[in-house]
């Protein structure tokens, strides 16, 4: 094998511009599979003929079973950042390789080498150039070591097989140059067509599904048209689902196919098989269906191929009629490539419901055609196919399912969405929205591997749902089903690029698509329209987003709708004149077919004393929000706290699904204990939609709270707290940038606050100065799985001292399941004091707290008890150690450092151990002298929700810390303490949380 790479393949993949052409690769594929070493056996020949006008001396191979082989493979770095360590950590057999390769042509070997990053990419140096129209025949022997399945698409799991992207195959080679490009999960395809000739040899009890047609395996057909005639059997049950041993004798079946870019096959001993037929609607040409399912799943799959009936007739009547004679649907729920497509047949994953099946089949079984068919770049344009197919995936929903609810599987999410009168539509604006509302997705022009996997899905595949269903409501049906159809004759079995797709539209539609295309496509820009006033007929309105905007106005008069007109409008301030003098009332985007990022001032009423404003609609605990007004969510609010006792309250709030722009919650409780009103507020504004190459987003705020501090028979004692803040998100790219930076201001003003019942009956009140403190903090971090980190830098400013700190945390995870190592070291120092001592002794660092701290940021059940059961209560600030002492207290700096280890075991136990130094102060005949302390302490914990519900007890403490306990009476058991961070589980907080 030659490895040495000549320097012309260093320089980029590029060509000169020329005139449309594509390459064709035929391939000829014998394939053996030894099932009890999970290995492949194959030999291969493919004819590649280059229709280009360059001469090629050097073709770029994909070799994709490579993407398994060890933790090097870009594969494997995607997974990693994904937070997916099942590859990372995996043992080696169940990895997989392709090797054995000897690349010849004619006989004659042939020189190849790796690329120098990626080993599942090769360069194969041609015995001479090849010129223009000529062909050269190309072969090799090859050997696949089958990875587990629980990885990514191509794999087993024990005898069941999904062999996908398992030959080498030829890069794709175009006008813009060579697209070679590494396997990976998130990022599909791109490859040239050709024909296949594959024939497989496998023992003989193996029910096979795969691309092609069956040729020349008449005993084969036969054996598929009898299972497909056995009745279901039992099922659901362990015996069923059992895999059968494999026969002694083998069998060869081959399947051939013209006009296809890849080649996919299932097996599966255990497979029952339905077929069936639909015939196209406009060709009449009769499509032979079929569904390969297990036992386990018979129930849920015993309609399924009646779903692959119709996903092909809707896809051929809204996209073109499917040009291949069979169509194949596979059970795959075992194995982590489920849901994927292939040419003629997909692999479809696990669901929860027939309604759920039917849709991810026609998601699957529409990828014929996006990128089956139309075979764009998936790599590259990723909007092309899954975008395009997710809406006419859309439309067969609507067809199929026009009274059914969010298909999601969430509980409570159906009943939540209550009154959505477009619930497939809904569920992919609320994916959208996600992101988008909170300034964090992504333009749709971008690769696919430089998509957050959240924005995959909601940008990928939902975002270009709803544009496109955006142009079906612009254009009408007739004028959306002549352009796909269009689009489809003239570019099938090619590989059209985003600017052919806009061509075809654009002509047949005979509309300028450039707010589709350019607004929508290629930026992410946000469109919000505004309703301003409305006299006359003259509607006056204001975008107040970014992007230009296509949209539809909706008037009324006396609740009878007069119609709708269409407007094309650039951000700011514009007036419709629309064709009815006498509406009373006109609605933007009345049937939600826009991409309209806020609904709820699209209304606007031409009487009335608030033309724009409906009043808010209370509903009891959580909702969706609705496009045609604002919603205030209320909800009974039991609490309980050692000082106060039982309270009991409401909770008022705005916070829905989406994110809203201004965010408001207000909890006032009743104190039984206390007798006295205590709770918490907040409001927050998040300027999320500037553009800005500094800032992601902008979050002001302001909030307060009040909570007991003491309480016995004849004195009550609380804090009230009031603190207005602002925080600045920078933006970063989160794949090249993985250090997240947010810088945060506010300013923290405390009250103490009394009263005490005096001897004679009456009571007194006391309410101390306020006690003001400014915080600047910098936090930077990088949230993915395999080695998470934060560095997070503080600067306290109070009337006569300023303080500064910094805490480092980074972990370390050794397994698939996330086990960690986690490292933490602090330092504080007073950077200045306006006095020798402190006047608060909160102010002071410590290495070991109890329920209390400095800006009564956290939620105590008793704040500042010492003798009790929530006294055992803490929080990891500062030294961190989880033994309480008074010991480690400092008026100048502090140092420390924590470790925890956790065991690897499903069970969540670790091990940890802290040390810390503290400067002490030593008084003497001979003056007064500074030297450092040290503490240590080690122990067993769990940390079950890790820095939000964990138990620890420390088994082994430094000398000092023994005479703290020998002093106050303590035992080893008093030093067992907990973490619960009642200020982490805000639900109202959760959706901003979230990773992009």
């Amino acid at each position: 094998m030659i490895r040495i790479l000549p320097f012309a393949l260093l320089l980029p993949f590029t060509a000169m511009a020329q005139d449309y052409f594509q390459q064709q690769v035929d391939y000829t594929i014998s394939v053996r599979l030894d099932d009890e070493q999970h290995v492949l056996h194959a030999q291969e020949s493919f004819v590649y003929l280059n229709n280009s006008t360059t001469t090629l001396d050097t073709l770029w191979i994909h070799l994709w079973p490579n993407a398994y082989r060890d933790r090097n493979t870009a594969l494997c770095d995607q997974m990693d950042r994904t937070g997916d360590l099942s590859l990372h950590f995996s043992p080696e057999a169940d990895r997989g390789f392709i090797d054995s390769l000897d690349f010849n042509t004619e006989g004659a070997k042939l020189g190849w080498g790796f690329h120098p990053k990626y080993a599942d990419i090769a360069w194969l140096k041609l015995a001479s150039p090849l010129s223009p129209g000529s062909s050269v025949t190309i072969s090799t022997p090859f050997r696949v070591k089958v990875p587990s399945g629980r990885f990514s698409r191509l794999g087993h799991t024990k005898q069941a097989y999904y062999i996908t992207q398992w030959y080498p195959k030829p890069a794709v080679f175009d006008a813009t140059g060579w697209h070679a490009m590494p396997y990976l999960t998130q990022g599909e395809f791109y490859s040239e067509f050709g024909s296949f000739d594959v024939t497989i040899t496998l023992p003989s009890n193996y029910v096979v599904g795969a691309t092609g047609l069956l040729t020349d395996s008449p005993r084969e057909v036969a054996f598929l048209e009898e299972r497909s005639r056995l009745p279901l059997g039992a099922h659901g049950t362990k015996e069923s689902n059992t895999i059968p041993a494999s026969t002694p004798e083998t069998k060869t079946i081959r399947y051939t196919q013209d006009r296809i870019h890849d080649f996919g096959w299932f097996a599966d001993k255990r497979f029952i098989v339905r077929k069936s037929s639909v015939t196209l609607p406009q060709s009449g040409h009769k499509v032979d269906t079929w569904v390969l399912f297990t036992p386990k799943n018979a129930l849920l799959w015993s309609d399924a191929v009646n779903y692959v009936n119709e996903s092909v007739r809707l896809y051929s009547k809204w996209a073109g009629d499917y040009p291949y004679d069979a169509c194949t649907a596979i059970d795959g729920t075992i194995s982590a490539g489920g849901g994927m497509e292939y040419p003629m047949i997909t692999i479809i994953g696990n669901m929860d419901s027939k309604e759920s099946l039917d849709n991810v089949i026609a998601h699957e079984v529409g990828h014929n055609w996006f990128y089956g068919i139309l075979g764009s770049n998936e790599r590259d344009h990723a909007w092309m196919d899954e975008g395009v197919n997710s809406f006419i995936e859309l439309r067969y929903m609507r067809e199929r399912y026009p009274n059914s609810g969010f298909s999601i599987g969430i509980p409570g999410l159906k009943k939540l969405a209550k009154g959505i009168t477009d619930p497939h539509r809904a569920q992919s604006e609320l994916g959208y929205r996600l992101n988008a509302r909170r300034n964090l997705d992504q333009a749709l022009s971008i690769t696919s591997d430089d998509f957050t996997e959240l924005n995959y899905g909601a940008d990928v595949y939902m975002k270009t749902a709803l544009i496109f269903d955006h142009l079906l409501a612009y254009l009408g049906e007739e004028t959306m089903d002549q352009c796909m159809h269009a689009y489809f004759e003239e570019w099938k079995f090619k590989h059209p690029q985003p600017e052919n797709m806009r061509k075809v539209f654009e002509r047949e539609s005979g509309k300028d698509l450039c707010w589709m295309f350019e607004e929508s496509i290629d930026s992410d820009r946000k469109a919000d329209v505004k309703a301003l006033h409305l006299k006359n007929g003259r509607v006056r309105y204001r975008i107040l987003g970014n992007e230009s905007f296509v949209f539809p106005t909706t008037a009324w008069h006396d609740h009878d709708s007069l119609g709708t007109v269409w407007t094309y409008a650039a951000p700011g301030k514009s007036t419709l004149l629309m064709p009815w003098p006498e509406a009373d009332r006109i609605r933007i985007d009345a049937d939600n077919h826009t991409l309209d990022i806020d609904r709820r001032n699209n209304e606007v009423r031409a009487h009335g004393l608030f033309k724009r404003c409906k009043a808010p609609r209370f509903e009891s605990f959580a909702g969706i929000e609705r496009n045609d007004r604002r919603s205030i969510y209320y909800q009974l609010l039991p609490a309980w706290n050692g000082h106060d006792g039982f309270q009991v309250g409401l909770a008022l709030r705005n916070t829905t699904f989406p994110s809203q722009r201004t965010e408001w919650v207000l909890a006032p409780l009743y104190a039984l204990g206390s007798e006295r009103m205590v709770g918490a507020g907040r409001i927050e504004h998040h300027f999320d939609r500037i553009r800005s190459n500094v800032f992601q987003n902008i979050h002001a705020g302001l909030s307060g709270r009040t909570s007991g501090t003491f309480h016995d028979h004849d004195a009550v004692a609380w804090y009230e707290k009031i603190s207005p803040s602002i925080r600045f998100d920078l933006k970063r790219d989160p794949l090249t940038r993985p250090w997240a930076h947010t810088v945060g201001l506010r300013g923290v003003r405390i009250y103490q606050a009394a009263q005490y019942d005096l001897p004679d009956g009456t009571t007194s009140s006391f309410r101390s100065e306020p006690r003001d403190y400014m915080e600047l903090q910098h936090t930077m971090s990088d949230v993915r799985k395999l080695h998470p980190s934060a560095i997070t830098t503080t600067l306290n400013i109070a009337d006569e001292w300023v303080r500064g700190s910094i805490e480092i945390k980074q972990a370390f995870a050794y397994d698939e399941h996330n086990k960690q190592f986690r490292i933490r070291a602090f330092v504080g120092s007073f950077l200045y004091k306006g006095g020798k001592y402190l006047t608060n002794g909160l102010d002071a660092w410590g290495l070991s707290w109890g329920p209390e701290d400095m800006l009564y940021d956290h939620a105590y059940f008793e704040r500042g008890a010492t003798d009790r059961l929530f006294s055992r209560q803490f929080n990891k600030q500062q030294g961190a150690f989880k033994t309480p002492f008074f010991r480690g207290g400092s008026e100048t700096w502090i140092a420390s450092v924590n470790a925890e280890l956790d065991f690897p075991f499903r069970l969540p136990l670790a091990i940890f151990g802290s040390m810390g130094w503290v400067p002490t102060r030593t008084i003497s005949q001979q003056g007064e002298s500074t030297n450092t302390a040290t503490y240590f302490e080690a122990g067993i914990g769990m940390p079950v929700v890790k820095d939000v519900f964990e138990i620890w007890f420390p088994l082994a403490v430094s000398k000092d810390i023994q005479h703290d306990e020998e002093s106050l009476g303590r035992t080893v058991t008093d030093r067992i303490r907990f973490v619960i961070a009642l200020e982490k589980l805000d639900p109202t907080r959760a959706l901003r949380k979230l990773q992009p």
